[in-house]
């Protein structure tokens, strides 16, 4: 049978506490407006700061930790585990906000990206549009245990969408019924989906990148949503290969990084740097570089298995709790991760690396990305929300 779903709206809840959250916030909503056009409604909101200055210190706290000092989040994660700040609707600050917002869109569907919004927020929901409204999570860690928040989960929410099935077992683990699970695999952007055909070829990119390409290997320095980085102490640390490198800098909006990278580009005499400011087109870097160098956030990580990048992790100032399980996950399916802590360690790896692509042993990670279980796919999990609304009619 197929369902009507024109007039449909669906509102998603985020925060910008770190990165990953928004990206699949975005991804969702862009999948919506790919699949449906305008035929179907889809808002975003980023709930935690909209509603208070409270949750907008935490949030830039949240920020501020992952930026200077990533072994401090182990604090705080316990903190709010024991705390559970928006477990309740009387809880929630600015609700009179929230109600006013929910009444004026009347949306059909909620649909959380962020650990702490699946419980107070979903309560204060149905409370103002009544109990036909269906409040859904898009959960994107990829296992259970230490790091897992058992925030996630909320047995009374109207489904549990999983981005793999060890997070599929850990939201049962913590009381959600299978009946109201399902395995969606990575939300990500379509530029991540998009056919081959379509694509910018690999040269083309890396050709976008240098002017000319030399052919030398490529390393993707990674950096977070909210900036964080190691990029000068690790290109220092570089200098002792001798093999030539394109050391691709990712740079966001940190302006002072990105010049710092430029002047240390005119003194560099066997590698060269490339510092990027934001850029909407990761996936097509992606696949143009040999190697991401990244923090083993669940975000990164999902682009780098969907495009087939190999990785090294950034574990220089401590790994975060919701980083180990990242670790973990990949640990479970035998793909080994190296993991460095010191910025020397990486010129070492980096090293081994490149004997190895040269006796055409680097892509054993590639084989076991593309073997990873995908899932229902973006598309899937649209349906899975819109088929979530089908039938309801308020007035």
């Amino acid at each position: 049978m197929t369902l009507d779903m024109t007039g449909k709206t669906i509102v998603i809840l985020s925060s910008s506490t770190g990165g990953g959250h928004d990206m699949r916030a975005v991804a969702l909503a862009e999948w919506v407006e790919r699949l449906h056009g305008d035929s179907v409604s889809v808002t975003r909101w980023q709930i935690l700061e909209e509603s208070s200055r409270l949750d907008r210190f935490g949030v830039g706290l949240y920020n501020w930790i992952q930026r200077h000092a990533p072994w401090a989040h182990h604090l705080y994660f316990n903190f709010l585990e024991l705390a559970g700040l928006h477990r309740r609707a009387g809880q929630i600050h600015g609700a009179d906000r929230f109600r006013a917002r929910l009444k004026a869109l009347n949306p059909d569907v909620i649909v959380s990206t962020h650990d702490h919004l699946n419980h107070g927020y979903f309560e204060l929901a149905k409370q103002c549009l009544g109990p036909s409204l269906r409040c859904l999570t898009y959960c994107g860690e990829l296992s259970g245990g230490y790091g897992f928040s058992r925030h996630w989960v909320n047995p009374e929410a109207d489904g549990f969408i999983a981005a793999v099935d060890a997070c599929a077992c850990a939201a049962a683990s913590l009381g959600m019924a299978p009946g109201k699970t399902k395995v969606g695999g990575f939300l990500l952007r379509p530029q991540f989906f998009t056919a081959e055909a379509e694509r910018a070829t690999r040269l083309e990119t890396r050709q976008a990148l240098f002017g000319e390409d030399d052919g030398r290997p490529l390393l993707l320095l990674g950096t977070g949503a909210n900036g964080a980085n190691n990029h000068a102490a690790i290109i220092e640390a570089l200098r002792e290969i001798k093999t030539p490198l394109g050391i691709v800098a990712l740079c966001g909006r940190n302006a002072v990084t990105f010049r710092q990278l430029e002047i240390l580009n005119e003194e560099m005499e066997q590698h060269r740097i490339i510092p990027l400011a934001y850029r909407d087109d990761m996936a097509a870097i992606l696949r143009a570089v040999d190697l991401a160098f990244v923090r083993p956030g669940t975000g990164t990580t999902s682009e780098c298995i969907v495009c087939g990048c190999p990785i090294v992790f950034n574990g220089i100032g401590g790994v975060m709790p919701q980083e180990r399980i990242t670790l973990k996950y990949l640990s479970t399916k035998g793909i080994a991760v190296p993991l460095v802590r010191r910025p020397a360690k990486l010129a070492a790896i980096v090293e081994q690396w490149l004997s190895a692509e040269a006796q055409g042993n680097g892509g054993k990670q590639r084989e076991a990305f593309a073997n990873i279980n995908r899932g229902l796919s973006p598309a899937g999990i649209v349906q899975e929300v819109l088929q979530s609304a089908c039938g309801i009619r308020r007035g």
